[in-house]
């Protein structure tokens, strides 16, 4: 592979668009002049740049997006077509507050349904039919996107999820996609940070130690029933991130088979935690997640939920957020088990969760 300093000693020259250099994942990619120059187009996919390797850096380009729903972006730190860090332009949704997005891509899945808000999502005008200039700067953790020329960053993410490692760069088109042109990667000659910077820390409440099933398909094992039956060897023991979030795609990727895919069957998979008590109490379980849920204390189904993009109204986007949902749960002196049954069509697939305390006034009724 060519060395970050190799990279950035040729780096005042675009990339030209040729076989040669590209690794296409998209079977509608292909090089042709757009509004007078050479360009990219891609619709549904990746473009790598082969023998690429950038850890911190800048990356430039020019897009030319389209008069119709759709998303370009800029890939960096890929590990392979599947795995990298992503973000992205809408401009169907110029000025609007998610008109930019930054979101992990792991296992082929983009994770933009659990990442929203400030971070991950910002606003920005995004002119239509003419060349764009487009730069991303990432150092650590940390990165920093300007659109148009921008003088200063119209999304600073804070807390980029995927492991720093160095990966290849690239660019990604999707639902129409765009055209790309004047690629130029300057890598930054650093070296992988000590540690991941910590977010808040998480609240007392928060269940961030969980132990995540192998993924099912609903179309072969329901959601509405505790896997029982299956073998607690195969339950991989994980930790939350700070804010309470598991992303489920950065363990378990998509096992849905094209007959599943059609008969409208859904990724599955099973999250359960022991909760001990020391006394019978009823307790506010707050909850977020995507696609769906069921959610299971001590065997018992107590909440069942759809979340999914456009499942409540044509407008509704699916996004998960800690705070609004919740459910009253009543725990026995001892341990009791709570298991999370998260399902996932596109767009996200996670959950989060925290566990309140309530007052005296509460307390279950003695029987």
């Amino acid at each position: 592979m060519l060395s970050a300093l190799l990279l950035a000693a040729a780096a005042s020259q675009p990339v030209p668009f040729d076989a040669a250099r590209w690794t296409l994942a998209d079977p509608e990619a292909r090089a042709m002049t757009y509004l007078g120059r050479p360009s990219l187009f891609l619709d549904n996919g990746v473009a790598l740049l082969r023998d690429s390797s950038f850890g911190d850096g800048t990356i430039e380009f020019d897009v030319a997006l389209h008069g119709h729903p759709s998303f370009a972006g800029v890939v960096f730190r890929a590990a392979s077509d599947r795995d990298y860090e992503l973000a992205y332009l809408r401009p169907h949704l110029s000025r609007r507050a998610d008109a930019l997005q930054y979101t992990p891509v792991d296992n082929g899945a983009a994770a933009w349904q659990l990442y929203s808000g400030a971070g991950f999502t910002a606003a920005a005008e995004l002119p239509l039919n003419r060349w764009v200039h487009v730069k991303l700067v990432a150092s650590g953790y940390t990165a920093r996107l300007f659109v148009d020329g921008a003088s200063e960053p119209q999304l600073t993410m804070t807390s980029l999820k995927r492991p720093w490692a160095r990966g290849m760069v690239g660019l990604w088109g999707g639902l129409g996609g765009a055209n790309f042109s004047s690629f130029v990667v300057t890598p930054a000659d650093t070296v992988a940070p000590a540690t991941r910077p910590l977010d808040a820390p998480p609240a007392r409440t928060t269940l961030t130690t969980w132990e995540l099933s192998p993924a099912y398909e609903t179309a072969s094992v329901s959601p509405d029933a505790l896997p029982a039956a299956r073998g607690g060897a195969s339950w991989t023991r994980i930790t939350a991130e700070a804010s309470g979030l598991v992303n489920i795609s950065q363990y378990r990727a998509s096992v849905r088979s094209a007959a599943g895919t059609a008969k409208g069957s859904l990724d599955l998979a099973f999250a359960r935690t022991t909760i001990t008590s020391q006394r019978a109490q009823r307790m506010r379980l707050v909850f977020a997640y995507s696609d769906g849920l069921r959610i299971f204390v001590n065997g018992r189904i107590v909440f069942s939920g759809e979340s999914a993009f456009q499942s409540r109204d044509p407008s509704f986007l699916g996004v998960a957020a800690l705070g609004p949902d919740a459910v009253y749960v009543d725990l026995r002196p001892g341990d009791n088990e709570i298991v999370l049954a998260v399902s996932e069509k596109f767009g996200g697939w996670g959950f989060a969760a925290r566990l309140e305390p309530l007052g005296p006034e509460y307390e279950p009724e003695r029987r």
